[in-house]
């Protein structure tokens, strides 16, 4: 694997996606909720109105010739003049003497309608009273104004100035704060889509082989676990297994393929059948696929020893609903004091024979290096076919890489989209360099839009049924 690729369409999945930015859609709610009351805010805070009034004269030379082009080529000389007036400090100066206030930023205008001789005046103020008021301080100071002028301009009112009743910036908070909020939602949302796609972990199949330089031993897709709300609540189902009948065929082929794979190795050398399972992190489903390769073997008249090695957190007497009580921990078998006979509890219904701990203990490192372990595996090994050993993650404690040296094959269960590529990579190379033959990756809980969409032929009947999601079960 090349550590410098940063970005690759590989890493590509369109299904984790869209679950990251499903999963964040709280978060994307928030920044929403905030942009909109930020804008709002602002809006009614710093919201200043503005009227206006307008009033429309006829311009005309005194001396009238009544032809139409004369009179707006005056009207045009007229309001040239007019308008320099209008930002003159002589006109805003008589404004402020007759208002007794400044009109907002000196907003008066003067303008000739086009291809008339019709002057519109308009005045713009806070006050729509203030700017009626306008208008009538400009062309009342007209008779001072006109010397700069003409002498022979005269203003015929044609539309009188009237009070606004509404201002020229009308407010409209609601419509600008969630176009605002709608902003801010999608970029949120592009950069949730950024981190997930830049964030490299193992998210299509591709990746193990052409990255990780390693064999890709299988795909186990997902699906949920309890698909009714009720069954969700109180949690019906604790694990996946073949065994059940509302298990999808896509599942069992799955695991049945993977189980041909592990055949082939014991054929190839009949005398190694002990595979050792393993994850990188927690919950990346390393204990249902111990599980269910076992299962597997079991189906097909093969006799099998199923070793929970994770003494740290055991979970398989969970799952294979063994009672506590009927545990006898093989910690104890490993200090010497009890027998591998007293240990081992055999399971009428799957016909499997199981090796549990039901309580955690700390510092095990000891317990995988010692003595007791070494002979443990080699008696398993030769009163069964198979031996399937559960371990704890690599990347939390050195257990499973201790077990390394007494195991004949060890596999790793990567979760898509769950544990960091490099820490893939280095549990990997701690494989390929033990005395145990590293046969490759387990890709679990596998989605994608194809495989999610596509419906599958159940065990069960014909129901509809989503491939199955393998995680571990505490």
């Amino acid at each position: 694997m090349t550590d410098n690729k940063i970005f690759t369409l590989e890493n590509l999945n369109i299904y984790s996606l869209l679950m990251d930015l499903v999963r964040r859609l709280w978060f994307v709610f928030i920044v929403v909720c905030i942009a909109i009351m930020g804008r709002y805010t602002y809006l009614k805070k710093n919201y200043v109105p503005e009227y206006s009034s307008t009033a429309i004269y006829v311009v005309t030379p005194k001396q009238s010739t009544g032809y139409v082009y004369t009179n707006r080529r005056f009207a045009e000389s007229v309001i040239t003049v007019f308008q320099n007036l209008m930002t003159a400090d002589i006109m805003q100066s008589k404004l402020h003497s007759d208002l007794h206030i400044s009109i907002i930023g000196g907003k008066t205008r003067v303008s000739l309608i086009e291809g008339t001789n019709l002057m519109k005046v308009e005045a713009v103020a806070n006050d729509p009273i203030v700017a009626f008021q306008a208008i009538g301080a400009i062309m009342g100071n007209y008779d001072e104004l006109s010397p700069y002028l003409s002498s022979d301009a005269v203003f015929d009112e044609l539309r009188g100035a009237e009070v606004a009743t509404q201002p020229n910036n009308t407010l409209a908070p609601q419509r600008e704060s969630l176009k605002a909020g709608l902003w801010a939602g999608l970029i949120v949302s592009l950069i949730i889509l950024a981190i997930s796609f830049l964030r490299r972990t193992v998210k299509r199949e591709s990746i193990i082989e052409n990255e990780m330089d390693t064999t890709l031993l299988g795909t186990i897709y997902h699906e949920n676990k309890n698909r009714t709300l009720k069954a969700k609540i109180n949690k019906m189902v604790k694990a996946l297994l073949i065994t059940s009948p509302i298990i999808s065929n896509k599942f069992i082929e799955s695991v049945d393929n993977i189980r041909v794979k592990l055949e082939y190795e014991n054929q190839r050398h009949p005398s190694r059948n002990v595979y050792m399972i393993s994850s990188v992190c927690e919950n990346e489903g390393k204990s249902t696929v111990a599980i269910n390769v076992a299962l597997s073997f079991a189906k097909e008249g093969k006799r099998v020893v199923v070793l929970d090695a994770d003494f740290r957190k055991p979970a398989i007497y969970k799952m294979m609903d063994v009672p506590k009580g009927a545990v006898v921990d093989s910690a104890k078998l490993l200090q010497g004091q009890c027998g591998l006979d007293e240990v081992l509890y055999h399971d009428k219904k799957t016909n499997l024979d199981l090796i549990l701990s039901s309580k955690g203990y700390s510092n095990t490192n000891e317990y995988m290096k010692s003595g007791a372990m070494r002979d443990l595996i080699r008696k398993c090994s030769r009163m069964a076919d198979y031996v399937i050993i559960d371990t704890p993650p690599m990347a939390l404690v050195s257990d499973a890489e201790a077990l390394l040296d007494r195991v004949d094959f060890c596999m790793l269960v990567v979760r898509q989209d769950f544990s960091y590529q490099r820490d893939v990579v280095k549990c990997i190379t701690i494989m390929n360099n033990s005395n145990a033959k590293m046969l490759g990756c387990i890709l679990n809980d596998y989605k994608d839009l194809r495989t999610n969409l596509k419906p599958h032929t159940s065990a069960y009947g014909n129901s509809e049924g989503k491939v199955v999601e393998i995680y571990d079960n505490e």
